[in-house]
């Protein structure tokens, strides 16, 4: 805009010193003269921002211009394209956490009447595919189910015999639970991966 200004205050202040060149005059010969220098230089000033055009390297201004014109455009495709990872990021989420709430309910009635058990974490991890998303893993944390705010207090007995007894047993069930997993939801028994917390 300050270039446009600066050519247009040229051509006014060309005009008027003409102007008074021409009143201080004498018609003489001498007159004619100075009215054709007067409209050449007046010419060379209306010219003026097309010869700055040559006289500068045309390609670079061309890419500056295509640069200060494309700025904004490639920060508003980053801000949209951050914007929809975020969105597709938070909606994953939310459908694994909806996917574990339904397969937990799913199996629940089930799993406490077989195995007195009942589930406190599952943890998904999906696989993509053809525009849907596939379970690769579950990994399932159960615990004894509580019948009510009471616990029974169980005998213990310390022994390194049972130890190792109890271990075989916890995860023979972990086996029989991640089978019956598996079985309900579809799966192979090797997706299914089951932690039994707090002993039998």
């Amino acid at each position: 805009m300050s270039i446009i200004t600066g050519w247009i205050t040229n051509i006014i202040v060309l005009i008027l010193l003409a102007t008074v060149l021409e009143l201080l005059l004498p018609n003489s010969n001498m007159q004619r003269y100075v009215k054709m220098v007067i409209g050449l230089m007046l010419m060379a000033v209306i010219l003026s921002p097309i010869l700055t055009i040559f006289t500068k390297d045309f390609d670079a201004m061309l890419k500056s211009a295509a640069l200060t014109d494309s700025t904004p455009d490639v920060r508003m495709e980053n801000q949209i394209e951050s914007k929809k990872s975020e969105i597709q990021a938070s909606n994953a989420a939310y459908i694994e956490e909806q996917m574990a709430v339904q397969m937990k309910s799913q199996v629940e009635k089930e799993l406490r009447d077989q195995f007195n058990l009942e589930i406190t974490q599952v943890g998904l991890e999906l696989q993509e595919g053809k525009g849907e998303k596939n379970i690769q893993q579950i990994a399932v944390t159960v615990r004894k189910a509580v019948e009510s705010d009471v616990q029974e207090i169980e005998a213990v007995t310390v022994s390194s015999e049972s130890k190792e007894e109890e271990s075989h047993s916890t995860n023979a069930r972990s086996k029989k639970v991640a089978y019956f997993l598996a079985d309900k939801w579809g799966l192979y028994p090797n997706q299914v991966g089951v932690q039994v917390k707090g002993g039998e």
